[in-house]
């Protein structure tokens, strides 16, 4: 999949605030957007080769999207908008095969106190399914979050309301990079999401985790990964 059409080399400076960072692109200094509110502490770094993409529009505060990061050898997507986009294209071509005999997809349905990335349907079930973004990586071992989420939380919860109310209910982390051989929840940085989760999977909630192979401005899920809590 295309993360961006064409993108420029850039060196990262700074992040000014949750969506926003500095970027030295050909010689100027420029405000980038970045559409990742976690820590991306490891990821980020003074100095760290990136990759831009310019999307200037009337509406919009800063001309270029932030989108991948140069980690030596490993290149990683931190557009956590990413992987829904690449997880609705996986279903549509049924290449996941947890989920290739649902026939009908919707996206971003509202479930008790969240709103839920798909819900995929077939003759016999539904299946309610979230999505997270993954590009925390130590050791081999991804980890989410890398922030502490709330919202992430809430979402767990919904996916297990869905279970007990006859639904079929799954969670996907799509890790942005590959440089990986396994996924846990981050016990030190979000404890509470992490409880969650494990509960959620007693109760029957499908956890799996995509691993992705990551170019400038290309992505595509690279094999799943074992996922241990």
């Amino acid at each position: 999949m295309k993360i961006a059409s064409k993108v420029k080399q850039a060196s990262f400076l700074r992040r000014e605030n949750r969506f926003a960072c500095l970027v030295k692109v050909a010689g100027n200094i420029e405000t980038a957007h970045l559409a990742n509110s976690g820590r991306l502490e490891t990821v980020l770094t003074p100095g760290r080769t990136v990759f831009v993409a310019e999307r200037s529009s009337p509406t919009r505060t800063t001309k270029y999207d932030l989108v991948t990061a140069s980690l030596g050898e490993t290149y990683v997507s931190v557009d956590d908008r990413v992987p829904m986009e690449l997880v609705n294209e996986a279903l549509a071509q049924k290449t996941l095969p947890q989920f290739h005999q649902y026939s009908s997809i919707r996206r971003e349905v509202p479930r008790g106190r969240s709103r839920l990335d798909f819900l995929l349907s077939s003759r016999i079930s539904q299946c309610f399914l979230e999505i997270k973004s993954v590009t925390l990586v130590r050791r081999g071992v991804a980890f989410f979050p890398d922030a502490p989420t709330e919202r992430g939380r809430l979402h767990v919860e919904s996916l297990v309301w869905a279970k007990k109310e006859g639904y079929e209910a799954a969670i996907v982390f799509v890790i942005q990079r590959d440089d990986v051989e396994r996924f846990s929840p981050n016990d030190e940085i979000d404890p509470e999401f992490s409880r969650a989760l494990r509960l959620a999977q007693i109760k029957g909630l499908g956890i799996y985790a995509y691993k992705c192979r990551v170019k400038p401005n290309e992505i595509e899920l690279a094999g799943q990964v074992p996922v241990k809590l």
